[in-house]
């Protein structure tokens, strides 16, 4: 099993800004989808993801691939990642809509520091990676069968 070092090893490239006034992004930074998803469902949200220039840089975030933003209902990705990087940073900043969504950042919940939270979502979301490229009849099956109840 190949995995990127990088993926893995360099969680500074991955952060979510939790219960903070930030910054709204500026329209001139957001590139057309071009048939990319624009939007994801987590629980009961729908929430827009956008693509953004390479230089975007949001409030403490010097080198970041994306950001879920609570607030706004948004996941921000960077326009310019090879293929295998977008998916994986999208799937990592689904995972932090989940976590918000679902209350597990809260107080009491399971994930309420941010290390916690920015651990186990990197972790997971690099994990599964993995076993979706090293499985691929894996997501044909749940494609196939999520919906059924037979």
């Amino acid at each position: 099993m190949i995995f990127n070092l990088d993926l893995i090893l360099n969680r500074a490239l991955y952060r979510t800004v939790k219960n903070k006034t930030s910054s709204k992004l500026k329209d001139s930074m957001v590139v057309p989808a071009n048939g990319r998803p624009a939007e994801v469902k987590v629980g009961y949200r729908t929430i827009r993801i956008k693509y953004v220039r390479l230089d975007f840089i949001m409030d403490d975030m010097t080198d970041s691939y994306g950001e879920y933003r609570p607030r706004e209902g948004v996941i921000y990705i960077q326009d310019s990642l090879v293929p295998q990087e977008r998916c994986n940073t999208t799937w990592h900043e689904i995972l932090h809509a989940v976590v918000y969504i679902f209350s597990l950042n809260q107080a009491n919940g399971p994930l309420k520091e941010d290390d916690a939270e920015e651990l186990v979502v990197n972790t997971v979301s690099n994990a599964m990676m993995g076993v979706y490229r090293d499985n691929p009849w894996l997501l044909d099956m749940l494609k196939e069968n999520l919906n059924s109840i037979d």
